[in-house]
């Protein structure tokens, strides 16, 4: 892949937008302070990966935060081999259970889906130096995570329209 491609790809990832930060005031997964967009701590336990991200994404929880939620969740589960898949069942079961009732489960499950999807693009342009614990390579889900979105929208939800538009311009001719 020539790197004009390969800048353009991972300059139109979500997993690359850090410029909507979850911000000091708001609670997100354990991250870095560092700069850049992976700031995953090695010091993390991704066994409670699942848990810590459903239990940030409450009613009141703004959707700048779900979004910077979900990226790093989505970073932390490229961590271990299944994971992202596993998180990805738990959210899209979640929103069922929901039903039309919580138009924030649904975007839940659709973001995650496209983060993880884009962070599968991303590990297979990589370098091998920046592939070091980095599992995930292919799309485990094969779910349309815009059309959860959109579904999240004419049920209701509130903010979600530049969310589902970053992830519409993210997506490459092979996601449509």
């Amino acid at each position: 892949m020539t790197s004009r491609i390969q800048a353009n790809l991972t300059v139109r990832l979500p997993l690359r937008a850090d410029h909507y930060c979850a911000g000091a005031a708001a609670p997100s997964l354990p991250w870095s302070s560092a700069p850049g967009w992976n700031g995953a701590l090695a010091s993390y336990d991704l066994a409670h990966l699942g848990d810590d991200t459903v239990s940030l994404l409450t009613p009141r929880t703004p959707v700048n935060v779900r979004r910077e939620t979900l990226r790093r969740a989505a970073i932390y589960a490229t961590g271990q081999a299944g994971l992202a898949e596993l998180l990805a069942t738990r959210l899209i079961a979640r929103a069922n259970a929901a039903g039309n009732a919580d138009p924030a489960a649904w975007f839940d499950a659709g973001y995650f889906i496209e983060a993880i999807r884009q962070a599968a693009r991303l590990g297979r342009v990589m370098r091998p130096d920046q592939l070091v614990g980095w599992r995930l390579t292919a799309d485990p889900t094969h779910v349309d995570g815009l059309a959860l979105i959109e579904k999240a929208i004419r049920l209701g939800g509130r903010d979600m329209q530049p969310a589902a538009a970053f992830v519409a311009a993210a997506r490459t001719p092979i996601d449509r």
